[in-house]
């Protein structure tokens, strides 16, 4: 093609100038050292969670059978073995890390509130607002990575699904204070409001298609 400018229009640079070499970049090199490495180490962490659990039930069935405090070792273990092998050592989604990690510690501390007689701390006050953190965590990284948010719509919505989640405890009569579960809930139909209305184009149609409207 000819034209009569002297420079480009939009990168400014002189027509016909000679166009300096762009070397292609690899893909970055898969390190299977540091892989296999990973690996060992959460074969071995899980290897190790299972045997503590099994030592602290057969000394939890011979010392004191009547209260069962091996839940408290099997919960925790459950909880550090998630940290370890999906949330620090796996490759996974950011996103999917923070919703097993919301879930993780949403199991770990109804358990402990159910061992220790039923308190309802957990339901009334920690769960609803370390859902809320969550929602907000997520929603200040989909900010952040902007043109990148396209692998956190489905982790986002699944996050705003749980921000319901200590209301239906209410009306099932687990929970017993009604405000942190109204915080919760309303929080997460805010961020999907303001989400809804504010964001561009694309991410309103992969909200549509994961709709299907």
């Amino acid at each position: 093609m000819k034209t009569n400018h002297e420079t480009c229009p939009l990168c400014h640079a002189k027509v016909g100038a000679q166009a300096t070499q762009v070397q292609g970049t690899l893909y970055p090199a898969y390190d299977t050292k540091e892989y296999r490495t990973k690996t060992r180490i959460s074969r071995l962490a899980i290897f190790l969670g299972v045997l503590t659990v099994l030592i602290c039930l057969a000394i939890n069935i011979i010392v004191l059978p009547e209260f069962l405090w091996v839940f408290y070792v099997a919960v925790s273990v459950f909880y550090v073995l998630i940290l370890l092998s999906h949330t620090i050592l796996s490759r996974s989604h950011l996103g999917g890390k923070i919703v097993a990690q919301v879930v993780s510690l949403t199991i770990l501390l109804l358990v402990i509130d159910l061992m220790s007689g039923s308190i309802q701390w957990s339901v009334d006050y920690v769960v609803p607002f370390l859902i809320v953190g969550g929602i907000l965590l997520m929603s200040i990284i989909i900010l952040k990575v902007r043109l990148r948010w396209g692998g956190y719509v489905s982790f986002l919505l699944l996050m705003l699904a749980l921000g319901f989640l200590p209301a239906l405890f209410y009306v099932a009569g687990v929970a017993t204070v009604l405000w942190p579960s109204i915080v919760a809930a309303l929080f997460a139909m805010t961020t999907f409001s303001a989400i809804f209305l504010f964001a561009n184009r694309a991410f309103k149609t992969q909200l549509g298609r994961r709709f299907h409207i």
